[in-house]
This record gives C-alpha cells, sequence and structure tokens, in this order.
C-alpha cells in the first residue's frame, strides 16, 4: 500500500499528564500483533457490539445488526491549529469476516480500513467511545501503522482508574497491525471509555496510523447467542399453499444454544432445540412475508437475526418485468396514455400528473425517516402537455431522491383482470438497490430486480412492468430500496416519473343535451359510451347541494334520454355521473 501526502515529520513534544483518580475502575490492556495474512471473525469476538470502518469508501461504518450500538464512529484527532482527513485502503495485512452486520450482511477476508492525514502529521488520528458501567467488559481494537508509529490511549470518564497507553514499535512499511485488548469497568453506572490512537513517529513523509475494527464481549457475564437465518434466501417466492423450510445457524462463544424460535413478524411460528436449526411452514396462504430467528442460550441471554423478506403467490394473476437503459428524452403524455406522474420539478413534494383523467398512479410514499430531497441533473429529461398543475413542461432534467441503507419510495397503479403497462424511472447514486413490484391480491409471482448499482457514480434505469390481477380494485406496489451504500454520506436511490398503458378505457366527457320540460316530467339527453353506466342525479339547489338519484342506464354508444317524472319544484339542477 502506498499513500501520497505532502508534508514532513514534526519534531515529537512529549508531556507527562496526571490524573487524579477514584478507586473502583477497572482499566487495564495488552496488545499484540495480528499475524498476516489471518482473518479475524467479527461475529465471534463481538458478541455484544462490533464495527468495521472502510468497507467501501472512507465514510463506511458496519456494525453488528440486532442490537442496540455500543461502539461509537470514530472522529478524527488533529492539531488544533491544522487539519485532518481521513482516507479508506484496501490492502490490511489480515482479513476481518462478519455474518451478522448491517448494512452489508455479510463479509468474508476484506482487507480495509481507514487511515489518517494530518497536518501536522503528529498527533494525527483516532478517537472512539464505548459505553461504560458497573459490570466488566472487554474491547478489542484492531489498528495499525504505515512507516510510522501510534501511541494508544484508553481511559474512563469518571478517572475511576489510571488510564491505560502503550506505543508498539514503528512499521517500516505497512503493518502487520495490532490488537488491543482493553479490559474496563467504571466506578458508576453510565460512563464511557474513550479510545484513541494517534501518530507520534514517522519513517516517512506519508506516514499514518489505520483504523480497522472493534469488537466488545463482557468479561465474568454471559454473552448473547448469535444467530442468523441460513434459509430461505432473501426476496424468494413460493408457490402458494406454500410449505417453507426455515433454516438457522446459530452458536454461543461462552455457553451453549438451548433452542431457536422463528417469527413471521412477532408471530411465532415454531422453533429448534437442537442443531441444525430447522422448522418447515407448511400451507402458508398468499401474501408477504417477513422472517426471523432469536436465539436463547443456557443462560437466558437472546438475540435476533436478520430478516428475510419472503412472499408466497396464488394464480390467476400476472406479473412480468424487465429493466433497460432510459432515453435521453422522453414525451410522458405520449407513453402515459393512461396516467403518467412525474416528480421534483420545482421542489421535492412536486407532483406533476396527467390533468382530464381520474388519477392512477400515486405519489410516492417515502420509506425510512431521512427527507427527500430534490435533485436537477437527471440523465433523461422529460416533457409533457396536459399537466397538473404544470400543465406543460419541456427538458425537465429533475428528480427526488432519499439518503441512507434500506430508505426508498413506494408508488402504486390500478390493477384488475385488464392488462397494463407500468413504466417507472428511477436511479441510485453510489449505491446498490432493490426494485420489487407486487400485486395485492399476491395472484402472480413478485417481480424483483437487484442489477441497479453503481460504486461511485450515477446509475439509470426503466423498469417495465406487464401486469394483470386475478380480481377487480386490486393495486400493483412498487418499491424502490437502497440495499447497500458505497458513499456513506451521500449514497442514495431516485425516482423521476412513471407512465400507464392500458386498462378499461376512459370515460368521455359527459354533456347534458336539450332539457325539456313537458307538463310536470323533465326529459334531458346525453351521449354514452359502451361499457360504462350513467347515473343522472338532480339537486333542488345549489346552496346546499343535496344530490337525488334519478336513475341509471347503461351505456349504448347513442344518445339516451331519461325522465324524471312528476317533478313538483319549478327549476331542477341535474347532473350525469360515469363509471
Amino acid at each position: 500500500m502506498f499513500r501520497r501526502c505532502c508534508f514532513c515529520a514534526f519534531a515529537l513534544v512529549t508531556a507527562n499528564l496526571f490524573f487524579q483518580t477514584v478507586q473502583g475502575g477497572i482499566l487495564t490492556g495488552t496488545y499484540s500483533g495480528v499475524p498476516t495474512g489471518s482473518n479475524v471473525n467479527l461475529t465471534a469476538a463481538g458478541p455484544i457490539d462490533w464495527v468495521h470502518w472502510g468497507l467501501y469508501t472512507e465514510s463506511s461504518l458496519d456494525r453488528k445488526d440486532g442490537v442496540v450500538p455500543q461502539i461509537d464512529d470514530f472522529t478524527l484527532l488533529g492539531s488544533s491549529n491544522g487539519y485532518a482527513y481521513v482516507y479508506q485502503y484496501s490492502d490490511n495485512y489480515n482479513g476481518y469476516s462478519w455474518s451478522d452486520g448491517t448494512p452489508t450482511v455479510s463479509v468474508n477476508d476484506t482487507t480495509t480500513g481507514v487511515w489518517a492525514y494530518g497536518v501536522p502529521v503528529l498527533g494525527s488520528g483516532f478517537a472512539f467511545t464505548v459505553p461504560a458501567g458497573t459490570n466488566t467488559r472487554m474491547l478489542k481494537v484492531f489498528v495499525g501503522a504505515f512507516a510510522a508509529g501510534g501511541e494508544f490511549e484508553a481511559s474512563l470518564s469518571d478517572n475511576s482508574a489510571s488510564p491505560y497507553t502503550a506505543a508498539p514499535s514503528a512499521n517500516i512499511r505497512n503493518g502487520p497491525g495490532w490488537v488491543f485488548s482493553i479490559t474496563f469497568a467504571a466506578n458508576s453506572p453510565g460512563e464511557t471509555l474513550t479510545i484513541k490512537w494517534r501518530l507520534i513517529t514517522t519513517r516517512a513523509a506519508d506516514g499514518n496510523v489505520t483504523l480497522q475494527a472493534a469488537a466488545l464481549s463482557a468479561i465474568g457475564a454471559n454473552n448473547p447467542p448469535v444467530v442468523m437465518l441460513t434459509n430461505p434466501v432473501n426476496y424468494a417466492s413460493f408457490p402458494a399453499p406454500a410449505n417453507i423450510s426455515i433454516g438457522a445457524r446459530a452458536s454461543d462463544v461462552d455457553g451453549t444454544v438451548d433452542k431457536v424460535e422463528f417469527f413471521n413478524g412477532t408471530t411465532k411460528i415454531g422453533e429448534d432445540t437442537t442443531s441444525p436449526y430447522e422448522f418447515t411452514w407448511n400451507n402458508v396462504p398468499p401474501g408477504y412475508y417477513s422472517l426471523s430467528a432469536v436465539a436463547t442460550d443456557n443462560g437466558g441471554e437472546m438475540s435476533g437475526s436478520q430478516t428475510v423478506e419472503v412472499f408466497s403467490y396464488g394464480s390467476g394473476g400476472t406479473l412480468s418485468g424487465a429493466v433497460s437503459l432510459p432515453p435521453i428524452a422522453l414525451n410522458l403524455a405520449t407513453e402515459g396514455t393512461a396516467d403518467w406522474a412525474h416528480w421534483g420539478l420545482n421542489t421535492n413534494s412536486m407532483f406533476n400528473h396527467k390533468s382530464g383523467v381520474a388519477q392512477k398512479i400515486t405519489d410516492f410514499t417515502a420509506i425510512g425517516s431521512r427527507p427527500v430531497q430534490r435533485y436537477s441533473d437527471n440523465r433523461t429529461a422529460f416533457s409533457w402537455n396536459g399537466g397538473t398543475p404544470t400543465p406543460t413542461a419541456t427538458g425537465a432534467s429533475n428528480g427526488v431522491f432519499i439518503i441512507g441503507t434500506g430508505n426508498g419510495f413506494i408508488i402504486g397503479a390500478p390493477a384488475d383482470t385488464n392488462p397494463r403497462r407500468l413504466k417507472v424511472y428511477v436511479g441510485c447514486y453510489s449505491a446498490e438497490a432493490i426494485f420489487q413490484a407486487y400485486l395485492s391480491d399476491f395472484s402472480a409471482a413478485p417481480y424483483t430486480d437487484r442489477t441497479l448499482s453503481n460504486f461511485f457514480g450515477n446509475s439509470y434505469a426503466v423498469y417495465t412492468l406487464d401486469y394483470t390481477a386475478a380480481s377487480p380494485n386490486q393495486q400493483l406496489v412498487v418499491l424502490l430500496r437502497s440495499t447497500k451504500l458505497f458513499d456513506f454520506d451521500f449514497g442514495n436511490v431516485t425516482l423521476q416519473a412513471a407512465t400507464l398503458q392500458g386498462g378499461p378505457p376512459e370515460p368521455l366527457p359527459v354533456y347534458i343535451t336539450n332539457p325539456t320540460r313537458i307538463g310536470s316530467d323533465f326529459i334531458v339527453s346525453f351521449a354514452t359510451q359502451l361499457g360504462f353506466t350513467y347515473w343522472l342525479q338532480y339537486t333542488a339547489s345549489l346552496d346546499p347541494i343535496d344530490w337525488q338519484p334519478v336513475a341509471s342506464v347503461p351505456g349504448t354508444g347513442e344518445m339516451v334520454s331519461v325522465t324524471n317524472r312528476n317533478v313538483t319544484a319549478s327549476q331542477q339542477f341535474y347532473r350525469v355521473q360515469t363509471q
């Protein structure tokens, strides 16, 4: 590994620091080299919590899933009159693996980490904190240095034990790294352990210190077990009535696993007390399900697995999908003959759609708590006429986006036995995304695609969905979510537009012609279409309006006349509704 910098080493100034300690705390430490080429299993090393830094970018932070975070993200150390930056690297002398992580579920032998760049160079490095209470815990911190030497420091916020410091011998070039094992307990609850790893000597102008991972466990206490689902895979689908085989792998570093329970959402559906932990969920009706496992060890500690989403689907409907690169320019009104939608023209909440028809494509619902933002450099420039609230637009390269792992958008479109085609224009920046579509009556297998991805730039896609439902009054549900971020600060998914074709024909506007009164009867006439039903209604006053039914007639494709008989009022108001 070679890292370029443009600074020189400075003389090292040391000072003796004195701490007034309050008896009762525990803070001891040791360190050892991490063997070159070894593979540290963070899942096993961190039953309470673990973190890994720098998997994809300098802001990447992976940690143990299913637990309350204990290990904080790092802050950069640097001189008060200088500055410091952090960079990612990928040629560490040892690797790291895990199987219970978030946002990256599992990794095998990654040699990534982060390094600090400071001006002045000396004193640059990293700091992070871990909660400290009266229970004794052990924290393992994996660090390194490149053509440099570092100083490690651990201290308790209540000063109830003397700080631990150590300075391993400087590396000539890149590695190997060290693991510091810190045993600690505070004199009172609610305290913190602060870790600092800073540069104190350099052998080259580009010398620096590195940070890779940390793992937290308990000393003299029962550590929770580790559990993960091995079957089914995420987003799997099964024909109904489904018999779904569910499997889990569970282990306990300081005891045994007593049982593994299986859940759909919060509802327990089964359990197993012996390895391999398995359960078959029989006769599952059509629907969307969220599966997980919870392991309990011989000391009563419990931990949960990550969630797996699956579908069970019936028959009678159809749903197929395809993905392609969208065009440079598109007229939404031309493509969206039944309806169209565009998001983000002037604001992050602006929703334009086809006017003069009943709205069919819904506005989006945001997934996640992050704010929806607007952008204006989309690949496709959209145009339209006959829109609302903006009647016309030309070359609109706008859209909306949302940052964060698991965040995204949901939209919907009507579904029944009539064939329809929905096109959805989306994208992502420095992220991986999953696109899903399913029918609300689950009468066909869902469509899932995970090809939308870009490591450091923008990707765009148009998804074409052809579908029918098995019954009327259903909906096609469409979801776009990020599953992994390569840029943890700005990685996002985007939504721009959608168009709809097909479905039953739209009713033409209805105009009442030749209203006539003959004696006490009112007669009105209007044109009709085949396939529609028309309701004639009246009211005696427009303030207040109280529409009363007169009659309903089927459309014939011809003019029809309807008579309102024995009207006693001298004035009536009429209207016709169509469905």
